[in-house]
């Protein structure tokens, strides 16, 4: 059996809570960032509140030899101005439904995440852990095998929301 410790990284960013903060909850900003390196936001659509959802297609860069596309969403449980922001996010068809993995169909429906957020001067502190909810066994080990490529993901995004913050 698979540990279950659950996802976390944590990120500074070079910003103040504020801006952080606006990167991502406003629909404009999160198009600019969000997502793997490599891959463009080519559809998205944010309410980032109780009761809301982020709904994003992301597809590798246009002209590229063999074309991807990814839907996703996130549904928001919990936002708390400048601390957290707790939501569930699964991949998604162009409605907004929730799908199976494209390339794992045995990846968890849905993992809730918390983000929070602890400002440091001029830095924010970005904390985020999560985890499979409603999941089959098989779909939580395949989660929890795969904690180091997600960090490695993450990684990525967190690299992409610099370059983001530093442009502004």
């Amino acid at each position: 059996m698979t540990e279950r410790t659950p996802f976390r990284i944590s990120h500074v960013a070079n910003a103040p809570i504020g801006v952080v903060w606006n990167a991502w909850t406003n629909e404009t900003e999160l198009a600019k960032w969000w997502g793997p390196a490599g891959l463009h936001m080519a559809f998205c659509k944010a309410n980032v509140e109780p009761g809301g959802k982020f709904h994003y297609q992301m597809t590798n860069e246009p002209g590229a030899e063999q074309q991807f596309e990814m839907w996703g969403a996130f549904d928001y449980l919990e936002v708390d101005k400048h601390q957290r922001i707790v939501f569930v996010n699964y991949f998604s068809d162009a409605e907004g439904g929730k799908t199976r993995h494209v390339m794992n169909p045995e990846w968890p429906l849905e993992v809730q995440s918390t983000l929070t957020f602890v400002e440091d001067g001029d830095q924010t502190l970005i904390h985020l852990e999560g985890g499979p909810i409603n999941a089959q066994p098989n779909e939580e080990d395949l989660y929890y095998e795969n904690l180091e490529s997600m960090r490695i993901g993450f990684g990525g995004t967190f690299a992409q929301l610099d370059e983001y913050l530093a442009s502004k």
